[in-house]
């Protein structure tokens, strides 16, 4: 009855996205996704509902219950929400503004819930369901994804479950509102109540602190009229395919010296290559002159430089102003005819796209629901292009006086995700991933804040390829830690913001914050031992 009903209350979620196509049409295609999903969700529900009432199916439907239980109650707190969204409709009588109010609404509120779309979040029921109802089928089922499924519906759960707390505790009496298992079992190490922090710790990671009183341009108002009149260009010699330097300038705080971006581009020792595409690369902005001054004048130093030897032969530097950790990215494009074009914004005004082989560079306007292409950046290997990614990133969100808001461009497009889980790294809560790129098969972990201001900031990756075909590269050393030999993490943080987990060897410690978060990871290590997912699709 209860699996029905859930089957019900999905058809009644598709049939109100149904309302939503006429006075939407640019959005019909993403309405028409939504609805198709939630009728095929309905549809696996039900078939779940057949299966667990057929007595030759009893024993495997005893054994995947729990796990239907915990995607029913993330599945109602999602349709809830949907509900009380479709309240705001006056039964489908609203105006065509209101519809387009109340999609944004919808898709911002379930993006900051999980930060991925509602799309994303159908697709992780749907994929769930399936091998649900495969698993009851034939109890040897045996799917590469299941336990990730499992642990990233636990985790959405854990974040549901919170909006549910503070309405338990008002009309409690003041009592904790009970627990279940599957949000008891993602809780964080209790660790910081045991050892009082000399600085924030876990979620609380923090920006680096504004020093200086001044303002300096915003976001809204970064335009290029103030710029001085064009001045000769100062020349650069080109370092090859994606190579990088710092500046050579003589008076340089610490903060420049020692940045950790210097160390980026010479941490890996893999060279995957990535297929060329028909994605053409270049700056397609406006051009500016007298850039260098300019940002001179305002405070910016040059940090890092990267020169591409492709069809643009464009250089991409990245200037950091240190009294607020904003950084600007700079672009030359040389010319034969003529002098080469300098093109400038700063981070927080770009999102990332990748597009086969390049990394695009987008400007977001009209609240982010629109991106315009700024730059498209060609890369050879996987590695070079994920180097760039993560310091695009770390770089974007370590600025202290504009930080980006809505992040939507945290996870490589082309990249699946084949494990997410916590880990207690150098005593923060962070939240560790696998990811297999899908063109390449390259596999790297990647640490990121989880929660807080600095949410989803990567803090560090490695490349795992490698270690996947040597025998003892991942030693277990209880029920919670694991030690990765030779991994070469590129660390995206300050060395007083981050200190690796090294034991006496120099060998990376993974400490877990649940056991069952350890249990899923050796998983998917037994996965690639046995069955060589190197070459495996995903279905």
């Amino acid at each position: 009855m209860a699996l029905r009903s859930s089957a019900d209350q999905a058809e009644r979620a598709a049939d109100g996205f149904s309302t939503f196509r006429a006075p939407l049409p640019e959005h019909a295609t993403e309405i028409t996704g939504l609805i198709s999903d939630f009728y095929a969700i309905s549809s696996s529900l039900s078939s779940l509902d057949d299966l667990s009432k057929d007595p030759r199916y009893r024993r495997s439907w005893a054994l995947v219950h729990p796990d239907v239980e915990l995607l029913r109650s993330s599945l109602k707190y999602t349709i809830d929400d949907i509900l009380d969204f479709f309240n705001r409709l006056d039964g489908g009588h609203a105006s065509s503004d209101t519809y387009q109010r109340t999609w944004l609404s919808i898709e911002r509120f379930f993006w900051n819930e999980a930060q991925y779309s509602l799309g994303t979040r159908l697709a992780k029921y749907k994929g769930f369901l399936r091998d649900l109802v495969d698993s009851v089928r034939d109890p040897r089922h045996e799917s590469p994804l299941l336990a990730s499924s499992r642990s990233s519906m636990k985790l959405l759960l854990v974040e549901q479950d919170k909006r549910l707390a503070p309405r338990l505790a008002r009309t409690s009496l003041g009592r904790k509102p009970p627990s279940t298992s599957s949000t008891s079992t993602d809780q964080p190490s209790p660790r910081k109540e045991r050892r009082p922090p000399l600085r924030q710790r876990s979620y609380e990671r923090s920006r680096p602190p504004h020093i200086s009183p001044q303002s300096p341009l915003s976001p809204s108002s970064a335009s290029f009229s103030d710029f001085p009149p064009s001045v000769p260009e100062v020349p650069s010699s080109p370092l090859g395919s994606a190579s990088a330097t710092g500046t050579s300038q003589s008076t340089r705080s610490d903060v420049f010296e020692y940045h950790w971006v210097k160390e980026v581009f010479s941490t890996y020792d893999t060279e995957t290559p990535l297929p060329p595409g028909r994605e053409r690369a270049g700056c397609f902005g406006d051009p500016h002159a007298g850039i260098k001054p300019w940002l001179r004048d305002q405070g910016f130093e040059l940090l890092l430089q990267l020169a591409f030897n492709d069809d643009s032969n464009m250089t991409v530097y990245f200037y950091l102003r240190e009294r607020d950790h904003r950084v600007r990215i700079v672009c030359k494009v040389p010319h034969r005819s003529r002098a080469s074009d300098y093109y400038c914004l700063p981070l927080n005004l770009l999102e990332v796209v990748r597009e086969g082989s390049c990394l695009q560079l987008c400007r977001r306007r009209h609240g982010g629901s629109e991106l315009v292409l700024w730059a498209s950046i060609q890369f050879t290997t996987i590695e070079s292009m994920v180097a760039f990614y993560v310091t695009f990133l770390a770089l974007r969100s370590q600025d202290a006086g504009h930080p980006v808001e809505d992040i939507r461009d945290y996870e490589l497009e082309g990249e699946r995700e084949i494990y997410g889980g916590q880990i207690i790294d150098d005593d923060y809560a962070h939240a560790l991933r696998v990811y297999r790129d899908k063109t390449t098969k390259a596999v790297r972990l990647q640490a990121s804040v989880h929660k807080g201001d600095m949410n989803h900031t990567p803090v560090w990756t490695a490349f795992i390829t490698s270690h996947l075909s040597r025998r003892s590269w991942l030693r277990v050393i209880d029920d919670r830690t694991v030690i990765i030999r030779d991994l070469k993490p590129i660390i995206l943080m300050a060395a007083d913001d981050y200190t690796p987990p090294l034991n006496d060897r120099d060998e990376y410690e993974l400490k877990f914050a649940t056991p069952e978060g350890i249990s899923s990871f050796l998983f998917i290590e037994t996965l690639y031992n046995r069955i060589n997912l190197l070459n495996y699709r995903f279905r």
